[in-house]
C-alpha cells in the first residue's frame, strides 16, 4: 500500500489509558462507508465508543480541512495492528482525493524525536494549568440525584449569568488539583474538562441540563463553559532549548512521583525561555559526599527522565512525562537537554 508523502511528518501519540475503546477492535478490518449526514464524531462514537477520537483521524489527513467535512462515498478504515489503531480515511473517486493513513505510536517515541512535529492524543487537550482560578459562564449547584459525583445521564442544576438555550450543549470543568511548590505555597491549578451536558430547561438564572457525555465524574462545583473550542490533538513543534534550569514542584498522576504518561509542573516558563513543546531532562541530586559536612559540598546529577512541556506560563510549565526510569519526585531538577 503506497504512503502518501506529507510536507511536514506527523506522529500520533496514544495513551492507551485513554483509548480503552480501542481494545474492542477485532485484529480483522472495519470498514465504514461515509453517508449523508455523517460526522467523524459520529464514526468515533460508533466504532471506537467514544467521540473524541476523531481529532486524531482529522489531524493526520490533510485533505480533510474541516473535521466534519466528510462527504458521502469517502471510506474510513478502521485496523489494529501490533498494538497500534490505524486510521484510513479514503476519499470517493468522485472527489479524486488521496488515501491518507495514521499510524499512532506510544508516548516513548517521543522522547527521541528531534526536528520533526509531534501530534498527541487528544487526551492531553483536556487539561489547563492556570495560574488562576477559572469562572467559566456558570457553576453546578446541584445534582438532581442523589449524591455529589456526576456521571452520565445524570441531571444538574446550573447557576449562570450568561443566556443558554434549550438543547445548547456545554462544557463540564473540574479543578483536580491544586499545584503547590515544595515550600507548600500556590503555584497555580490544574483543571480537565471532565463531560459535556445538554441545556433542558432555563429558569431565570438556573439551568436544568442532563449530561450526555462524561470522562470522568464531575462533581458540584464544577464550572461550566459554553465556548470552550473544539477539542483538537495536541500539535507541537518539538524544541531543545538550552541554558533552562528549574525543579519540579508538583505532579499529577503518581502517589508519590510522576512517571511515564503522569504530568508534572515545573517552575520555569517562558519568561526562562520554556515554550510548549520543548524538551527537558529531569535529574536526580545525588549528594558525592555522603552528606559529610567537614568535606567541600559536591553533587552529581543522575539523569532519570525526560519530558516534553505541553503549557507554559510566565513563571511555569506543565509538562508529560515521556521516559522515566524512576519516579519524579518534587524537587527534581530539570535542564534544558543537552
Amino acid at each position: 500500500m503506497r504512503k502518501p508523502s506529507l510536507p511536514i511528518v506527523f506522529l500520533a501519540v496514544v495513551v492507551f489509558l485513554a483509548f480503552r475503546g480501542t481494545s474492542d477492535l477485532r485484529a480483522e478490518e472495519t470498514t465504514h462507508t461515509v453517508v449523508k449526514g455523517d460526522t467523524l464524531w459520529d464514526i468515533s462514537m460508533k466504532y471506537l465508543k467514544t467521540p473524541w477520537k476523531w481529532p486524531l483521524v482529522w489531524a493526520n489527513n490533510q485533505d480533510i480541512t474541516n473535521p466534519h467535512l466528510i462527504y458521502p462515498g469517502d471510506r474510513v478504515i478502521i485496523t489494529t495492528e501490533g498494538g497500534r489503531t490505524i486510521l484510513k480515511i479514503i476519499p470517493s473517486p468522485e472527489r479524486g482525493g488521496e488515501e491518507r493513513e495514521a499510524v499512532f505510536y506510544t508516548p516513548r517515541e517521543i522522547a527521541s524525536v528531534k526536528d520533526k512535529s509531534v501530534v498527541l492524543a487528544p487526551q492531553f487537550a483536556l487539561y489547563m494549568f492556570s495560574p488562576n482560578l477559572l469562572k467559566g459562564s456558570g457553576e453546578i449547584v446541584r445534582k438532581v440525584e442523589n449524591g455529589e459525583l456526576i456521571s452520565e445521564n445524570d441531571h444538574i442544576v446550573i447557576s449562570s449569568g450568561s443566556a443558554f438555550k434549550k438543547d445548547q450543549v456545554v462544557t463540564i470543568v473540574t479543578k483536580i488539583q491544586d499545584i503547590v511548590d515544595e515550600e507548600g505555597d500556590s503555584a497555580g491549578y490544574l483543571y480537565r474538562i471532565t463531560g459535556m451536558a445538554r441545556v433542558d430547561e432555563v429558569v431565570g438564572g438556573l439551568v436544568k441540563a442532563t449530561v450526555t457525555y462524561s470522562l470522568q465524574e464531575s462533581r458540584i462545583g464544577s464550572i461550566i463553559f459554553d465556548d470552550i473550542p473544539p477539542i483538537k490533538p495536541v500539535a507541537l513543534d518539538i524544541s531543545e532549548p538550552s541554558g533552562i534550569s528549574g525543579v519540579v514542584m508538583d505532579h499529577h498522576g503518581g502517589v508519590v512521583g510522576g512517571a511515564t504518561f503522569d504530568l508534572v509542573f515545573v517552575n520555569a516558563g517562558t519568561r526562562q525561555g520554556v515554550e510548549k513543546g520543548a524538551l527537558l531532562s529531569v535529574y536526580r541530586k545525588t549528594d558525592a559526599l555522603g552528606g559529610d559536612a567537614n568535606r567541600q559540598a559536591a553533587s552529581f546529577h543522575d539523569p532519570i527522565g525526560v519530558i516534553v512541556v505541553l503549557q507554559s506560563l510566565d513563571s511555569s510549565s506543565m509538562g508529560l512525562v515521556v521516559q522515566s526510569k524512576e519516579l519524579i519526585e518534587k524537587g527534581a531538577l530539570v535542564l534544558g537537554r543537552k
